[in-house]
């Protein structure tokens, strides 16, 4: 009876250790290639098949883009279909779009605006000037000259390290946000649909710690698309989307 009971608490004892090194391994960030990181804050031994996908960018070293569908003659696309096409390292679904696959929303790409600022109140507008990211409301997205990239979405997740109000609904998610040292981070769910508040959390929350995010267009058009030297990537969308944001190394 003794040998039982001590064979019972061994047990016990790797079982645990090894659920808490899986759950320590899912909080280090893993480096792909110089600028980018990424880490799984989804998958555990007990659900290897849920995923929330995250990656960090360093502006210094990869610039963000925009790519529309319709640059190459289609009306949508998947994300592995921009990134093939733009030769991208990552292509994540960019904002929302209306029922003939237009964006909604300012969209600019190396300079150029696609379309314009929609007066959504909830929404934000993420953008990059001087390879510096910000994320502000639309009230406050003044239409500066420079700016690189910006995307309209919403809602805003986190305000300056503040969760607003949100509203329910559980869905795929995908979001982009701001690192306290000004990195990017983007993220995509697979088989961890969550609400904008569990999200909001999580984004702020360490290993993340977003003081700004930004939800994106999420349920089925929720997709990224990832090859970065042996690291590859595709979480397939229920359904294409008109744009995608796209990264690229400045340094080749």
């Amino acid at each position: 009876m003794f040998r039982k009971t001590i064979v019972y608490h061994i047990s016990t004892l790797l079982i645990i250790l090894l659920l808490s090194t899986s759950s320590l391994a899912m909080t280090d960030w893993q480096k792909l290639s110089p600028g980018i990181e990424y880490i799984d804050l989804g998958s555990t031994i007990l659900s290897p098949w849920s995923h929330i996908h995250t990656f960090k960018i360093d502006l210094e070293k990869h610039d963000l883009d925009l790519i529309l569908a319709s640059s190459f003659a289609k009306p949508y696309a998947s994300a592995y279909q921009f990134a093939k096409k733009s030769k991208a390292i990552i292509a994540i679904n960019g904002g929302f779009f209306d029922k003939s696959n237009i964006p909604l929303g300012l969209r600019i790409g190396n300079y150029h605006q696609f379309s314009s600022l929609k007066r959504i109140s909830w929404w934000g507008v993420f953008y990059i000037k001087n390879q510096k990211p910000r994320i502000v409301s639309v009230n406050n997205y003044k239409g500066e000259d420079n700016v690189d990239f910006a995307v309209q979405a919403g809602p805003r997740l986190l305000i300056n390290g503040e969760i607003p109000r949100l509203k329910v609904g559980i869905a795929e998610r995908s979001a982009i946000g701001i690192s306290p040292d000004g990195k990017v981070i983007i993220i995509v769910t697979e088989n961890s649909p969550m609400t904008t508040t569990a999200l909001a959390k999580l984004m702020k929350s360490w290993p993340i710690n977003c003081k700004n995010a930004l939800n994106l267009d999420g349920g089925s058009s929720s997709q990224i698309f990832a090859h970065i030297n042996k690291f590859k990537l595709n979480v397939h969308g229920l359904s294409n989307v008109s744009d995608a944001i796209i990264v690229k190394s400045n340094k080749s």
